[in-house]
């Protein structure tokens, strides 16, 4: 027994102190890890369609974007080519550590995307959508999860879906060999002189919105790079297209899953195999269609099946009114909810700006907002990617929740990534997620609208120097709403 005052011997000490040590192991949390998220952007100069991207992605809090490409010259201009968008890739994946090969990339075209959910919605759907995906895989090859895994099987990499094969050709196994999506037809409907391509399943690779981890982008892409030195045909109409490799080295892979599995794949008569460079060529890179528009919705031939809702039923509910499938007299809306994390993550960004809104929270504004969503699969997609006629990317950005308060969003978002706010405020994967880029110091940054990192020189490019030239369009809707033109110089 030891009495106060008393001293204790080395031993003893030894003693209490491990059994202080182990009782703050059993008690404590585990370490956290901590993983980045990297915003990519393949663009070579401003104009008002980078700036729609731009002003989108920073009022949702996403990481600072990386222009890639940024003032390209020869192969790497994108004004000359498109493929100058995977030599920029490329080259920024092989600048970075091994250690960041767990990282995540959200990478997507420069001029005709906007975003509509703030990045913790995306990271938290990646990871759901790997564990589906993966399942669906192995439904398809006939085989468990964990075989599919052993294999080296897996889904990680996830592209836009597309309800045609661009550039068409359906012998090209890009086209025949695409698989199935989960998504029953029926969904789609009937045509009722739409098209044809309205009604057909989106199975088919849009390179223009991708999401996946760094270190099997760069495998990809290295691959697709690749497959452009080993087939380049001068003479092509889509020569110049990224689409066309990247769909290319996907389409082998899909090829070669089945066929190493010994499952059945149709080939059309007038269908030619992908058959390897080499021997030994690598077919396997984890690349996969985000089938659901969850991350990615794209415009063309989907028009009939998305638009914008307002949640103002009871919990944030609303009937969807579009009878897709032509059901007529026994069509039965159905209700969508918004989900409990987008709800979360929209209201604190709308309580982050109380000065722009005086008398409103977010509580009364989440049941009046309207919110872009998939008709079919009922997401609220997380980016909007213009494909076909790019005019309407301008006559979209006015309708995107953020219009009204989009000046005050940048302000906050300057503020809140300069402060080293997280993306996720819980665990995702296990994981705590960061920006690859925060804004530089406010004398670097200058007015309060942020800016851009780039590839040259790993510079970093103030608002001045990038949008301040389209303000009048950027913030006319928060300006207007104030009655005021002072602060859109």
């Amino acid at each position: 027994m030891v009495r106060y005052g008393t001293r204790l011997s080395q031993v003893e000490q030894i003693f209490i102190s491990d059994i202080i040590q182990l009782k703050l192991k059993l008690g404590s949390d585990p370490p956290q890890k901590t993983s980045r998220l990297h915003y990519l952007i393949p663009a070579s100069q401003p104009n008002l369609q980078l700036c729609f991207n731009l002003v989108s992605s920073a009022v949702n809090r996403y990481p600072v974007p990386i222009l890639l490409g940024w003032h390209g010259v020869d192969e790497f201009d994108a004004a000359k080519t498109h493929l100058a968008k995977l030599r920029a890739m490329q080259r920024y994946f092989d600048s970075l550590p091994p250690e960041e090969d767990d990282d995540l990339a959200i990478v997507v075209d420069g001029y005709d995307v906007l975003i509509q959910l703030p990045p913790e919605i995306m990271v938290e759907r990646y990871f759901q959508l790997v564990e589906r995906a993966d399942a669906h895989l192995a439904q398809r090859l006939q085989i468990s999860v964990r075989e599919l895994h052993q294999s080296g099987l897996r889904q990680t990499i996830f592209m836009g879906p597309d309800k045609i094969c661009w550039p068409i050709d359906y012998r090209a196994p890009r086209c025949w060999a695409a698989p199935e999506s989960p998504i029953p037809s029926a969904a789609w409907g009937e045509d009722k002189g739409y098209g044809e391509v309205f009604h057909s399943d989106p199975r088919w690779l849009n390179s223009g919105t991708i999401m996946g981890p760094v270190g099997d982008l760069k495998r990809y892409i290295a691959a697709t790079v690749d497959e452009i030195q080993a087939t380049y045909d001068p003479i092509y109409e889509f020569r110049e297209s990224d689409q066309y490799y990247l769909s290319k080295v996907w389409g082998r892979q899909e090829y070669w899953r089945s066929k190493t599995m010994n499952v059945e794949i149709h080939v059309p008569p007038n269908g030619f195999l992908p058959l390897k460079n080499t021997p030994f060529q690598q077919t396997e890179y984890h690349v996969a269609i985000e089938y659901e528009s969850g991350l990615f919705q794209t415009k063309a031939w989907y028009e009939p099946y998305f638009g914008y809702l307002q949640f103002n039923g009871p919990n944030l509910t609303t009937n969807l009114a579009a009878d897709n499938r032509g059901d007529g007299s026994e069509f039965e809306p159905p209700t969508i909810q918004m989900p409990e994390n987008v709800a979360t993550s929209l209201a604190k960004l709308y309580d982050d700006i109380p000065e722009a809104h005086p008398g409103s929270t977010s509580t009364d504004w989440l049941g009046l907002v309207r919110l872009g969503v998939n008709f079919v699969t009922h997401h609220i997609y997380g980016v909007w990617h213009c494909t076909g006629s790019k005019q309407f990317i301008q006559l979209e950005y006015p309708t995107m929740w953020f219009y009204p308060f989009a000046m005050s969003l940048l302000r906050a978002a300057v503020r809140a990534s300069q402060a080293g706010e997280p993306l996720t405020r819980k665990l995702i994967d296990g994981h705590r997620w960061v920006p690859k880029r925060h804004y530089p110091a406010a004398d670097v940054v200058g007015v309060g609208y942020g800016g851009v990192w780039t590839d040259l020189d790993d510079e970093f490019v103030p608002w001045r120097d990038v949008c301040q030239t389209y303000n009048r369009v950027l913030f006319r809707g928060e300006m207007e709403g104030h009655g005021g033109m002072s602060e859109w110089k």
